[in-house]
């Protein structure tokens, strides 16, 4: 048992997952959120493999009978034809669920554990000494400082860590609503499906047997397809095989481009980032989430065993030297992954004919979802 203090910014994927293990591991742990209570946005989430071996390793009930799990991720032309079956490995799992629920198998997973989540509580300053200072003037110290606080980290900033901070040139409304495997039609049962007409993207993800979360994706050049409330006619008329889910979008997240985030370290001193903060992703491999909380893990089992606080800089060299290739590959490949909304029709049907049926592509893109995530 360490006996040593962390104090974690930001109470998400990463966030929540360094803050349970870290606590199994003997620390002791607070985590502070911004907002007045743990929470998450009204849309759906992927857990791959690595997730799901993440979930079982720091004891978090996150998959019920009720989850579904796809078997394919098959993309379809505007015309509703299918362009790749995108079957996956009989031994690779991925399952979806409402972002909620993952965030909340989380929370309880933490607090299981005796972490103790502080909300309300936004901070604006870090060092590399150990200290998070909050808006409130408060200034907390620790052993280890965690900023797993997003894209515009509060924590990166305060380092000096940030390399470049990019925007895509598409994002996507995002929403839930009630439906069946039965609506998506024939071939449709037990996959979710990914359509694509000139630069709009339209992804149907099933959670469970009631509900389905759809995404929206379109070039910020695309007034009508941005639009919120969401402009069914518009979208209709470009997947007219699913107008009849389309026009059931009632509540809808606003228009949000993605970011991706590169760090010239991922610590300084004894303060480290994760998740977002540190290597925001496109959610083009569903993995956004995923590296997020490996890296929440990874990071406690770096600090397993530690005794002097002077250790921990070093401990968390190390912890990046080991899990970094993984994530800048992952990142690499869901910013290539994004490029194919911009080719022509005809030539996106060709170039997704073609890549996906190179066994060595398919690799690289599953390569994340197939990993052993350190700790488990």
């Amino acid at each position: 048992m360490s006996g040593l203090k962390a104090i974690i910014a930001g109470g998400g994927f990463g966030g929540l997952t360094a803050a349970a293990a870290l606590a199994q591991r003997g620390w002791r742990v607070t985590v502070y959120e911004r907002q007045a209570e743990v929470r998450a946005a009204g849309s759906g989430i992927y857990i791959w493999e690595n997730g799901l071996r993440i979930l079982d390793a720091i004891g978090a009930k996150v998959v019920s009978n009720e989850t579904f799990r796809g078997r394919a991720m098959e993309q379809r032309d505007g015309q509703n034809g299918v362009i790749d079956s995108g079957e996956f490995p009989p031994d690779l799992r991925l399952v979806t669920v409402p972002r909620k629920t993952l965030l909340e198998g989380l929370r309880d997973a933490a607090l299981r554990t005796g972490v103790d989540i502080r909300t309300g509580a936004e901070v604006i300053d870090a060092s590399a000494g150990g200290t998070l200072t909050f808006a409130s003037g408060a200034v907390e110290n620790a052993d280890l400082v965690i900023g797993a606080d997003g894209v515009w980290s509060k924590v990166r900033e305060a380092l000096g860590l940030e390399v470049f901070h990019e925007q895509t040139l598409e994002g996507a409304l995002r929403a839930i609503i009630p439906g069946t495997q039965a609506e998506l039609g024939p071939g449709g049962q037990d996959k979710y499906i990914e359509n694509w007409n000139g630069e709009r993207r339209f992804l149907i993800t099933p959670l469970s047997a009631s509900e389905i979360y759809l995404a929206f994706t379109c070039p910020k050049s695309d007034e009508a397809g941005k639009q919120s409330p969401l402009d069914k006619a518009s979208w209709g008329a470009t997947f007219p095989h699913f107008a009849h889910l389309i026009d059931r979008v009632e509540a809808l997240l606003p228009w949000g481009t993605y970011s991706t985030i590169s760090v010239k370290s991922w610590s300084a001193g004894r303060a480290a980032i994760l998740g977002d903060a540190a290597h925001a992703q496109p959610p083009n491999l569903g993995q956004g989430g995923g590296m997020a909380m490996q890296n929440g893990l990874a990071l406690a089992v770096a600090m397993e065993g530690v005794s002097d606080r002077r250790d921990i800089p070093d401990r968390l060299v190390a912890w990046e030297q080991r899990e970094r290739d993984l994530v800048d590959h992952c990142q690499k490949w869901s910013r290539l992954y994004g490029e194919v909304s911009f080719l022509p029709d005809d030539v996106r049907k060709r170039a997704i004919l073609g890549t996906m049926a190179d066994p060595w592509i398919r690799t690289q893109i599953l390569k994340a979802a197939r990993s052993h995530p350190t700790g488990t």
